[in-house]
């Protein structure tokens, strides 16, 4: 089985020529748009209007996690994004605790998420990015809204599936990044490089309106 391949970008490694990344064969394409109470991300527009000018499977656009109100930095992400179409999907990046005591994160997150939720993603599933690292320095929670939301789990290794966050351990992962440093036509220098759980025809459904993982392939999970 041949899983979906994406990319995940920045302005620090912006895309210099998009037909270039699309012919590559990248079928989805996750963009940096804020971070914290007050960054956008100045490649943020460009971007998103360019993933827009070609038919990539799925978007995802993401807010890395900082200190401060998480109803604020979900509404910052959701109004600097705009409207989504369809095929595009909102997820947070939680590399840091976002909290000065780490068992009030899962506040946080509860906050975050349920802002999403109640908003935009009303009709469509929102992402976690996050490790089984991260997740056991905020208190190995169950988390009871991960049944809502879709993990993207970083591994370092394009054989060795991700160790899964306590969560996600039955449902496994959705998106998986395997490589910070994937040469990619069109980019200059190492890329972030993932993985979809399930092959081109299972990235398509994923991507419609209300479609979880359940509808797609399930892996065994990685503990």
């Amino acid at each position: 089985m041949m899983r979906a391949r994406g990319i995940d970008i920045s302005h620090w490694k912006a895309v210099k020529d998009w037909d270039a990344v699309y012919d590559s064969g990248v079928s989805f394409v996750g963009v940096k748009a804020t971070e914290g109470n007050t960054y956008l991300d100045p490649k943020l527009r460009t971007h998103r209007d360019e993933l827009r000018r070609r038919p990539f499977k799925l978007g995802i656009f993401y807010h890395f996690a900082r200190s401060g109100s998480a109803v604020k930095q979900a509404e910052r992400l959701e109004d600097s994004v705009g409207s989504l179409r369809d095929n595009e999907r909102l997820c947070l990046d939680l590399e840091v605790c976002p909290t000065q005591n780490p068992d009030q994160a899962v506040e946080w997150l509860d906050d975050f998420f349920e802002t999403l939720l109640n908003g935009v993603c009303s009709n469509r599933r929102p992402l976690l990015y996050t490790s089984k690292r991260i997740w056991r320095q905020i208190g190995n929670p169950e988390w009871s809204f991960a049944s809502e939301v879709d993990l993207w789990a970083p591994r370092y290794n394009p054989v060795e599936e991700p160790k899964l966050p306590l969560p996600w351990v039955a449902a496994g992962w959705t998106f998986w990044q395997w490589s910070d440093s994937e040469k990619i036509p069109g980019i200059d220098g190492g890329c972030d490089a993932n993985y979809f759980r399930g092959d081109e025809a299972e990235l398509s459904r994923y991507a419609r309106l209300g479609i979880g993982p359940e509808d797609v392939t399930p892996r065994p999970p990685v503990v």
